[in-house]
């Protein structure tokens, strides 16, 4: 008696349809796209210029903004403005009454043999404010930077955020590529790379960083222009040339008028004038450290200009909603290719 083999049924496995073809394609065009994205806008942005601009001028402007340099360089500007007053109110009524002259006198006096001095003291009231409004401003903005001043972290520079976001690109390109021949391999690898993109930025909270760089960057912009250099350094020509003309000239001189040695006129002045001889005293240090402060603006204007003109949230979160985009399109190809393996 012959024996049959029962015949099993194969199972059949449809072909993807077009329709499927065109969906898988159409979410690995996008994924290429997301890729491309970055790419275009680490180099439409200029990023690899903003990024050492960035880190040099926080650099340069990191020592500044430490809370003693910004006490010290409130107390030069306080030191000034009594100066500026002292001045005004008690040393030039005073030595016009040692010498029996009005203050009026003695100011066209000033005015003729120490000009220098008389600039100077005419000056301070509007250098003051000046200085006073300029340190507050940095003061205010002290929370601001040290956010911006871990960006990407505290121990990775800002040069790497360039490199990041054209690697991610080039990653995600790469991704979209293998989702066009690979749907399963695809969809885990952008599944993972979208998941890296969402997770690691706000993990290291950047966008509470580029949103308080943005923010610095925005109130710098008023005050932060060739203009505040070439005041500020012209401002200290007068300071510097004010209290080199008063030491080396006009108190030699005055003290020769009223007969006075030179240990006894420093007596004198610092027991009627303590302001004006202690601020002469310091005057050197003093104008090192406005002069460091001025030089730090001036060396930084070109990064400045560099750094303005970008926005640096609207790119943390390009990458967040690439990353979000990049994972469900890696989700729902790898549920679709489940899905059909099982039909």
């Amino acid at each position: 008696m012959a024996t049959t083999t029962a015949q099993r049924p194969e199972t059949y496995v449809p072909e993807a349809t077009p329709a499927v073809n065109w969906l898988r394609r159409g979410m690995a065009i996008t994924a290429i796209a997301i890729g491309v994205v970055f790419i275009a806008v680490t180099l439409i942005q200029n990023l690899f210029s903003v990024g050492p601009a960035f880190e040099e001028l926080i650099d340069d402007f990191r020592p500044v903004l430490q809370d003693a340099a910004l006490a010290q360089a409130d107390g030069d500007v306080a030191a000034l403005g009594a100066v500026g007053d002292e001045m005004q109110t008690a040393v030039i009524p005073g030595i016009a009454q040692a010498l029996s002259m009005t203050p009026e006198d003695f100011g066209a006096f000033m005015g003729s043999e120490f000009p220098a001095v008389a600039t100077g003291v005419a000056a301070l009231p509007e250098i003051v404010p000046t200085f006073q409004g300029l340190i507050g401003t940095l003061g205010e903005q002290q929370a601001l930077f040290f956010s911006a001043d871990e960006i990407p972290t505290e121990d990775l520079p800002a040069t790497t955020v360039p490199w990041g976001l054209l690697f991610a690109g080039i990653a995600v390109v790469a991704v979209g590529i293998v989702m066009l021949r690979s749907s399963k391999l695809g969809a885990y690898l952008a599944i993972g790379l979208g998941l890296l993109l969402v997770v690691v930025p706000l993990v290291l909270t950047l966008p509470t960083k580029s949103s308080d760089a943005d923010e610095l960057n925005a109130n710098l912009d008023p005050i932060y222009t060739p203009e505040l250099v070439q005041g500020a350094e012209g401002a200290l020509g007068v300071v510097g040339a004010m209290g080199a003309e008063m030491q080396t000239a006009m108190l030699p001189a005055l003290g020769q008028q009223l007969g006075m040695t030179g240990d006894e006129l420093n007596a004198f002045m610092g027991a009627n004038f303590p302001a004006t001889a202690g601020a002469l005293q310091e005057l050197p240090a003093t104008m090192e450290r406005f002069e460091g402060l001025t030089t730090v603006f001036a060396d930084n204007l070109d990064n400045y200009d560099t750094i303005k003109p970008v926005s640096f949230a609207p790119i943390i979160w390009m990458v967040i909603i690439g990353g979000g985009v990049l994972f469900v399109l890696g989700a729902w190809t790898a549920v679709d290719a489940t899905r059909r393996r099982f039909i």
